[in-house]
């Protein structure tokens, strides 16, 4: 496992389990930015950031994530998990992009999964696998507002409710930041590693579509520092060099990329 790699699920986890405290290998592929990393550790409620912007997630649509279908299916947006009967509860958002896809963001930050909606024998079901919070096959109510959601785990009938966030926004305010012209766009090793530079200051960060971050960034004489929440305050920096569509980051190898093609 590379050592980024270990180090976002380490942080995300000691996330997890501040959030839950305050409620009660080697890939054989080159590339990894690995990043030096500062931060600032605290047991705050980890929902603070992920809702105390205003603006809805859909000011940043020109940003990888998140996005929603149009037509969506029933848990299509932003919810949080306001009452729970299983052991531990969570104060994370929930984003569900309406075509099977969910993110469990803390702050800035996140794990990707999987999700269905179906209907099986006359019955509304959900299922996915997060590691925290919604873990299962579960059978649904919806509210006439469609802004909350009742859920009943087919495995020992523990109850779960949701409630629609009327905003939400994972992106960090980015200010004062400088940008590198040679450097916006986005880019992607072999290995499946994103990485998209906006110029409005803003840095995405996909690895291998299993956790993800935002980030302000500035980027000046070849050094990137990299600003986001997960849990606490972060800082990552990088060191890069740019030569037409090749990007080094920090010593590995990406190359630019469409941003359509940005997971």
């Amino acid at each position: 496992m590379k050592k980024i790699y270990a180090k976002i699920i380490s942080l995300l986890l000691i996330a997890v389990a501040a959030a839950a405290f305050s409620g009660c290998g080697e890939n054989g592929s080159s590339s990894s930015a690995q990043p030096s990393t500062t931060a600032e550790m605290s047991a705050q409620d980890t929902t603070q950031a992920s809702t105390s912007n205003a603006n809805s997630a859909n000011n940043n649509s020109n940003l990888p994530f998140p996005k929603y279908a149009e037509n969506g299916d029933d848990f299509t947006g932003a919810w949080e998990i306001t009452e729970s009967e299983e052991s531990q509860t969570v104060s994370f958002v929930f984003s569900f992009n309406g075509e099977g896809r969910v993110a469990m963001v803390i702050d800035n930050s996140g794990f990707f999964g999987k999700y269905e909606v179906a209907n099986k024998n006359g019955k509304n079901t959900f299922t996915t696998q997060m590691i925290y919070g919604l873990n299962g096959e579960y059978t649904y109510e919806l509210s006439d507002d469609k802004n909350t959601i009742k859920l009943t785990k087919n495995e020992d009938n523990t109850k779960t409710t949701m409630q629609r966030l009327e905003s939400f926004d994972c992106v960090p305010n980015a200010e004062n930041t400088k940008i590198d012209e040679k450097l916006l766009g986005a880019w992607k090793s072999d290995d499946e590693e994103y990485f998209y530079f906006d110029e409005s200051g803003i840095m995405y960060h996909n690895l291998y579509n299993t956790t993800f971050n935002y980030a302000a960034y500035t980027a000046e004489d070849s050094k990137i520092k990299a600003s986001y929440s997960m849990g606490g305050e972060m800082s990552d920096e990088y060191e890069y060099s740019v030569e037409g569509d090749n990007l080094k980051l920090n010593g590995y190898n990406y190359k630019r990329i469409s941003e359509s093609e940005v997971e």
